[in-house]
């Protein structure tokens, strides 16, 4: 999942300091924070990949052990017809069994194991992690039968339309995909004591093209003729703003009313919006904009009873003219009108810098990021650079917001970035990576140690606008080469350095 406030001086009092603090009401009995960051981690989920029902083919373990296996690397969406290839020049150099986690997580765990998902909020909680954000997936295109027993329990808002003809067929599809290990992560959460519990957010990654496409296609020829759509089913307008709705809905009945869930000190609860320039540019397709579905989200959340939601969003992108054609698009339009499905451009393109001070007129009221790979002609070929990198987004953005009381930039912070167990920087159809040297930035304890602390250094320098939230990718991204959970590789090595830096035991 990559790329590639009130203004005042420190003299403000302690008590205006924390009114921007998030609603967190318990800490670890077994840390103690001796500082007021507040400290995230973002989770991504895994999947299984096997065709047979009665397989579980882990999608990030099998990447780790066997190449033969990896789903990834198979897909000729991202690698081409024959997959990816490996040679002389790109040598396969798995296995990468130094991400193993370790035994006290069961190594290659199950994802719904219970007991793990109880560890792992035990070791986040414990070594100074606040809250967890959720890579969170959902996919629009999905229609189903609430009287068709798999598919009962699948959430459909109450009240909503369905065809009591067809088993209940709903009448606005869509549902959540891959959130099986959130379910037991929040199941886990609420049996542990009120103060060893951690608080969590969405992470919405509405950025997968291949699930537009499959949205598009909805009540296509080719679908009426396999009988995957009925008469009337069609992704028009209308339809995309009920999904919408529909969407915030799912998060106001099964997130937002629960303790856990990170809110302001005013009530709202938090959303992080992972590339808003790819829902932007699909919006566009109906003639929408950014701030028309979150308007639409904040009246659905006032109509809950909700003092509305606010969105950070989560963002990186190129920022040399000479990588426009890499750049974050603002409008997709289909190559034939009567056949979107088929595809289509990506258009009108904005660079880094253009696209950030759009925003907050989107209705955003921060901004974070999940992984910066580089800073206009700087890239990350090592982790030093991946350092220098960030300090620089670091000083950018914090500069641009310094003087605005309605706009936070999140500190973000990286563990590092390995791509190799998924095939590597940046998938070609030609089936090899494009930046195969951007794979070997590795950090340790002692430089990831280095990095909180300048992280640390320059939230509290801008405070006042900036927050006071560090964001850290990421908890569990294997195939990325970005992970704190413990492993047989680096041990507990990584939260160390979190409770080093923001607090002791």
């Amino acid at each position: 999942m990559a790329f590639v406030q009130v203004s005042c001086t420190k003299s403000e009092s302690k008590s205006k300091l924390d009114s921007k603090k998030y609603d967190l009401t318990f800490s670890s009995p077994s840390f103690k924070k001796e500082t007021n960051e507040l400290i995230g981690v973002y989770f991504m989920p895994s999947w299984n990949t096997s065709p047979d029902p009665n397989v579980d083919r882990d999608s990030f373990w099998s990447c780790l052990q066997n190449p033969a296996d990896c789903a990834n690397l198979q897909n000729t969406g991202t690698w081409g017809p024959r997959g990816r290839i490996y040679n002389a020049r790109y040598p396969y150099e798995g296995p990468y069994l130094n991400r193993k986690p370790i035994a006290e997580l069961k190594g290659f765990y199950s994802r719904t194991d219970p007991e793990v998902a109880r560890k792992q909020l035990q070791y986040m909680k414990s070594y100074g992690i606040d809250f967890f954000a959720y890579d969170w997936f959902f996919g629009r295109h999905y229609f189903y039968h609430l009287y068709f027993g798999p598919q009962s329990k699948i959430y459909y808002p109450q009240g909503w339309p369905i065809d009591p003809n067809r088993d209940g067929r709903v009448a606005v599809p869509g549902l959540v995909e891959w959130g099986d290990q959130l379910d037991v992560l929040l199941a886990e959460n609420a049996k542990l004591p009120k103060e060893e519990q951690l608080k969590f957010a969405i992470n919405w990654c509405d950025d997968s093209h291949e699930r537009w496409m499959l949205w598009l296609k909805v009540g296509s020829p080719e679908e009426m003729a396999r009988n995957a759509n009925y008469p009337g089913e069609k992704p028009d307008k209308a339809l995309y703003l009920k999904v919408h709705e529909k969407i915030t809905q799912l998060w106001i009945d099964q997130y937002f009313s629960r303790e856990d869930y990170l809110k302001e000190a005013d009530g709202r609860p938090v959303v992080y919006f992972y590339f808003p320039q790819d829902t932007e540019s699909r919006a566009a397709f109906y003639g929408l904009k950014m701030n028309d579905l979150l308007e639409l989200s904040q009246a659905t959340a006032k109509k809950a009873g909700l003092p509305g939601i606010k969105f950070i969003a989560v963002m990186a992108g190129p920022m040399l003219e000479r990588e426009r054609m890499y750049g974050l698009p603002t409008r997709w339009r289909a190559n034939n009108p009567n056949r979107p499905w088929e595809g289509g451009r990506y258009q009108n393109r904005q660079l880094l810098q253009e696209y950030v001070p759009r925003l907050k007129g989107m209705g955003f009221e921060g901004m974070t990021a999940y992984v910066y790979h580089n800073f206009m002609e700087k890239d990350n070929r090592s982790y030093a650079d991946m350092r220098e990198t960030y300090r620089r987004h670091w000083n950018r953005w914090s500069e641009q917001f310094k003087n605005d009381p309605n706009f936070e930039y999140q500190v973000p912070v990286a563990m590092g970035w390995d791509m190799r167990p998924a095939g590597g920087t940046w998938p070609q159809t030609s089936g090899f990576p494009s930046e195969p040297y951007k794979d070997l930035v590795h950090s340790d304890k002692s430089s990831f140690t280095a990095k909180l602390k300048e992280a640390q250094s320059i939230s509290q320098k801008y405070r006042s606008t900036n927050g006071n939230t560090v964001m850290i990718c990421c908890w569990n991204e294997y195939l990325e080469g970005n992970y704190i959970e413990p492993t047989e590789g680096h041990g507990f090595s990584y939260l160390e350095a979190i409770r080093d830096v923001f607090g002791k035991k």
